[in-house]
């Protein structure tokens, strides 16, 4: 859309389809209690100043007739380049690196930010990374599935809000941790993880992990076979997970910057939640899935990819 010469993106919530459902009330009510607390999220991260979050210019309701169907609940946000699925393939080679750097490094702020005021994203994915552009940087987005321990939401009794092709393997075989925010915030840090596989691989951690198992090994809910507890089949997962791992290894070449993306890779996606995160910060105590010391690494890498890249632009 656009109002004075200024672009924006709108999303608008069509209320037609709970209109259509059997219990008409409850799903308008599902419905509409997901857009508002979607609504007030944004609020408080923009009151919170939170630069690596997109956050709304505008929301409301629009009425297009008399009818409740023309109701139209909207949010309006800034206008994006793109986001990171599709304008990867566009990055020039020789930038690759720097690029890849700069949005995991942003996208590790957005989320540490999130932390701090006990929110988390829940459906991290490269579609919710936004690129503005080599101003701005990246920004994450769809905070509609998102979790806050301090404000009732309408996701807040479900064990994984997000899109479940990204979820953190644990989850898929129904190993749930009981303190919930140590499992949201565990899940952040496995989805942070694996994009750093989908900047090597194009693919992220989960779709690797499927696709290099076994049917018979696959999740039940997912439509494998693998009924059993999780513990049980988790040494096979990680044997998965090492292989996933020189993949990526070989994927990134030589140098400092490749063994520091796949260490990270490692720390972030394990699939044993209780050594997943920085091994420092976890033996430190304290919030034991803190995104800190990954904001630096990333900080560091970005810096160090950009500079070796005016070297070799500049013989």
């Amino acid at each position: 859309m656009e109002k004075e010469g200024q672009q924006a993106f709108l999303k608008a919530i069509d209320l037609t389809e709970p209109l259509r459902e059997a219990h008409v009330m409850a799903a308008l009510h599902r419905v509409t209690a997901e857009h508002q607390f979607e609504v007030s999220i944004l609020d408080l991260c923009a009151g919170a100043r939170l630069d690596r979050i997109v956050v709304a210019l505008d929301s409301g309701e629009e009425r297009l007739g008399e009818g409740l169907a023309d109701v139209v609940p909207y949010l309006i946000f800034e206008l994006a380049e793109g986001d990171v699925r599709r304008s990867l393939p566009n990055v020039q080679a020789g930038q690759k690196f720097v690029w890849w750097l700069r949005a995991l490094h942003h996208t590790s702020v957005g989320l540490n930010q999130l932390h701090s005021r006990r929110v988390t994203h829940q459906d991290l994915k490269p579609s919710n990374i936004l690129n503005f552009g080599e101003q701005t940087g990246f920004k994450l987005a769809d905070l509609g599935r998102s979790v806050c321990e301090d404000h009732p939401g309408p996701f807040d009794d479900e064990v994984f809000t997000g899109d479940r092709s990204y979820a953190p393997l644990e989850i898929l075989y129904n190993f749930v941790n009981k303190d919930a925010f140590q499992r949201r915030m565990s899940s952040d840090c496995y989805m942070l993880g694996s994009m750093i596989f989908f900047f090597g691989l194009e693919m992220g951690a989960t779709q690797l992990f499927l696709r290099k198992l076994s049917r018979e090994n696959w999740p039940y809910l997912f439509g494998g076979g693998w009924e059993g507890n999780y513990m049980t089949i988790l040494p096979v997962l990680q044997n998965v997970f090492s292989e996933m791992l020189l993949e990526l290894k070989e994927a990134l070449g030589e140098g400092e910057i490749a063994d520091e993306l796949v260490l990270c890779a490692s720390q972030l996606a394990n699939p044993d939640p209780a050594v997943r995160g920085h091994p420092l910060t976890r033996n430190g105590g304290g919030r034991i899935y803190s995104l800190e010391r990954f904001v630096s690494i990333f900080d560091r890498l970005a810096l160090l990819a950009s500079i070796k890249a005016r070297k070799v632009g500049s013989v």
